[in-house]
């Protein structure tokens, strides 16, 4: 068996969104706390089942304006560990600009990366998986909204957030087994050149 096989625990708190009412979901602040946010926009049941968090372009609404997304402070990180996130995303609303896209930008302490792109038209959730590694005990990990060209007055949706530490490869008997004897042959040939 090449990987352990054993049940990862999320390190996010509240990776459900599982929320009511206005604000953010239980265990995560909004990036801009005055800032609007939905909980569960039109009801999609999502694969995680239960609410969902989601951040709508406001850019032309003004003086409206958006939370930009959540954050969450995750401690007793390993430094120099692989953690693996995923995360459900979809977008809806209307159907103004249904071939525009909308994406989450991740932050994990300094590091970035960008989730799969939805679109309006679709309605369908996605799930993106990508791989972090930890430069610090403490580090806040963050979903900000954004919104692609013309993606006005769509609204993009999280749920399911998972991150979780990467498998250790297992090792197994046999190569214990294989190593111990390699180790064995070299320390006989070692010895048989330093005999007089």
């Amino acid at each position: 068996m090449p990987f352990a096989a054993h049940a990862a625990d999320n390190l996010v708190t509240n990776g459900s969104m599982n929320f009511a009412g206005a604000g953010a979901p239980t265990g995560w602040t909004l990036v801009v706390p005055t800032g609007e946010s939905w909980q569960s926009f039109e009801n999609h049941p999502s694969p995680n089942a239960g609410s969902y968090f989601g951040i709508q372009d406001l850019d032309s609404f003004a003086p409206r304006f958006n939370a930009s997304g959540i954050t969450q402070v995750l401690s007793g990180l390993q430094v120099g560990a692989s953690y693996e996130l995923s995360f459900y995303s979809m977008s809806n609303h209307t159907s103004l600009s249904p071939s525009a896209m909308q994406q989450w930008r991740v932050t994990f302490g300094s590091q970035i990366q960008t989730g799969q792109a939805t679109s309006a038209s679709a309605q369908t959730w996605v799930q993106s998986t990508m791989t972090f590694t930890a430069t610090a005990t403490v580090q806040a990990l963050t979903f900000a909204a954004e919104f692609l060209p013309g993606s006005y007055p769509e609204i993009l949706n999280l749920d399911g957030v998972a991150l979780t530490a990467a498998a250790v490869p297992e090792v197994s008997a046999q190569h214990l087994l294989a190593a111990g004897l390699l180790a064995l042959g070299a320390l006989k040939l070692r010895r048989r050149r330093q005999a007089p």
